[in-house]
């Protein structure tokens, strides 16, 4: 049985004790996914504990990490002077994800990246899953 490939994705996200829809109307774009504090989770059913606005890479799991962090900084730079002022209130950054279904589990971030996500203030987080095994399924 072949082994999946591995797989990226990235996402802008902010959050905090806000009202989304306030967020979106001041910042002039419409998040990939939001919800707020209260709100219940769909998954856990669980009340959620922060508010959250968010948005996603628009590529394919296969492209690389950096691809999808820079389609998401492509998305969010031209609204960069409104976002500026909540991101110093909120707790913001880059998500990066990556399920590793192979070994070399590995990032790269070019210069661009790096560069846009500091101009921005933004913090870079990195969450890796590796699920390969290297035992036998037979053994």
């Amino acid at each position: 049985m072949p082994t999946r490939l591995n797989e990226f994705k990235a996402y802008f996200t902010i959050t905090g004790d806000f009202d989304p829809s306030e967020m979106t109307e001041r910042i002039g774009l419409s998040p990939s996914e939001s919800w707020k504090k209260g709100d219940r989770n769909e998954v856990s059913h669980m009340e959620r504990k922060f508010s959250r606005w968010s948005v996603y890479s628009r590529l394919d799991l296969s492209r690389p990490v950096v691809e999808h962090m820079r389609d998401v900084l492509q998305q969010i730079e031209p609204y960069s002077a409104k976002l500026k002022p909540e991101i110093s209130r909120f707790e913001a950054g880059m998500q990066t994800v990556a399920y590793f279904h192979q070994e070399s589990p590995w990032f790269h971030f070019d210069a661009d990246v790096v560069t846009g996500c500091a101009s921005l203030g933004l913090s870079i987080d990195c969450d890796f899953y590796t699920l390969y095994s290297d035992r036998r399924e037979d053994s």
